[in-house]
């Protein structure tokens, strides 16, 4: 009777193995099938959204030597370092109630657009020479500062596998 219940057994785990081995199959198959468009569409996402996090991280940069005050090093970051913008900014710090950041990548790959909100603080000499305003400017001052929230728009060009800042423009709202 013993062999009756072995073989009853060994009968189960076949007919049961065998049923759940045949989706398993027809599923290998059917993604085999499919894989090349897949895998295309998933290398084509995952490239966008490494160059997403590769501007996201190339703006943070910008943001955190603009905060330091070192814009030799802010201005490296350009495509073309002799034609970065010297802003009046003095510190930027990202708004989370300005709306949605927006991070757009064109067809080709190589231009991408962003637009991330943020507040700045902005620094504007203080107009006309005298001889108190030279005297502060000799201390550090004579600068009227003032923080604005806004828009921090921007243009980044892909050069050499490496993303690099085109244009920047700070757009108060």
């Amino acid at each position: 009777m013993k062999t009756t219940v072995n073989s009853a057994r060994r009968g189960f785990l076949r007919k049961a193995g065998a049923a759940l081995a045949a989706p398993l199959a027809v599923g290998a198959a059917s993604a085999s099938a499919r894989a090349p468009g897949d895998r295309d569409a998933s290398q084509a996402r995952l490239a966008q959204l490494e160059d997403v996090n590769a501007i996201r991280e190339l703006t943070r940069s910008y943001v955190r030597h603009v905060n330091a005050g070192a814009h030799d090093e802010a201005a490296a970051l350009f495509a073309q370092p002799a034609h970065a913008a010297r802003f009046a900014l003095t510190t930027l710090a990202a708004d989370p109630l300005g709306g949605e950041d927006a991070i757009e990548i064109e067809a080709s790959g190589m231009i991408a657009t962003a637009r991330l909100h943020c507040t700045a603080e902005l620094a504007t000499p203080i107009e006309p020479m005298t001889p108190l305003v030279e005297m502060a400017r000799a201390q550090g001052g004579g600068l009227l500062k003032r923080s604005e929230r806004g828009v921090l728009e921007g243009v980044y060009v892909k050069r050499d596998g490496c993303w690099k800042i085109g244009r920047l423009a700070f757009r108060a709202s």
